[in-house]
């Protein structure tokens, strides 16, 4: 993790700190991110592909399970304005109160942002997810 990348220096919203707090901070991040108690907000990997999963067929065994995840939307996606977020959590993807993203139609289990859906929906491949049951998931 390069530090210029989550502490950048002379940004006028981070205090000027030492390159030994930079580290203690980035250590701190790191330790957080592999508890599952912290995400990155914008830092996702440049040029990795979209997963190629034919979810309309899918649905019946995932049932959206994506649908369901935390997780936090890029700078990009934030400062477009057509996604929701959590206000509690600002800048993570909104959930419903049945855990839901705002964004599926309940009807179809179709998702109304598809085209410009966030990047981190756009990679996720249910093949690799353990909930999901293997043998049963269709690429495109």
């Amino acid at each position: 993790m390069n530090n210029d990348s989550i502490i950048e220096s002379g940004d006028p919203g981070h205090p000027d700190i030492t390159d030994e707090e930079k580290e203690k901070l980035l250590l701190l991040v790191q330790k957080m991110l592999g508890m599952g108690i912290c995400a990155v907000y914008g830092q996702e990997d440049e040029g990795l592909p979209d997963a190629c999963l034919d979810c309309e067929t899918n649905l019946k065994w995932c049932r959206a399970i994506c649908c369901t995840f935390q997780f936090a939307l890029t700078k990009e996606e934030v400062q477009k304005g057509h996604l929701k977020y959590n206000p509690s959590r600002p800048f993570f993807i909104a959930r419903d109160t049945d855990g839901y993203c705002p964004h599926l139609e309940r009807g179809t289990m179709r998702c109304t942002v598809w085209s410009e859906r966030p990047l981190r929906c756009r990679r996720y491949d249910c093949t690799e997810d353990a909930a999901v049951p293997k043998g049963r998931i269709n690429h495109e």
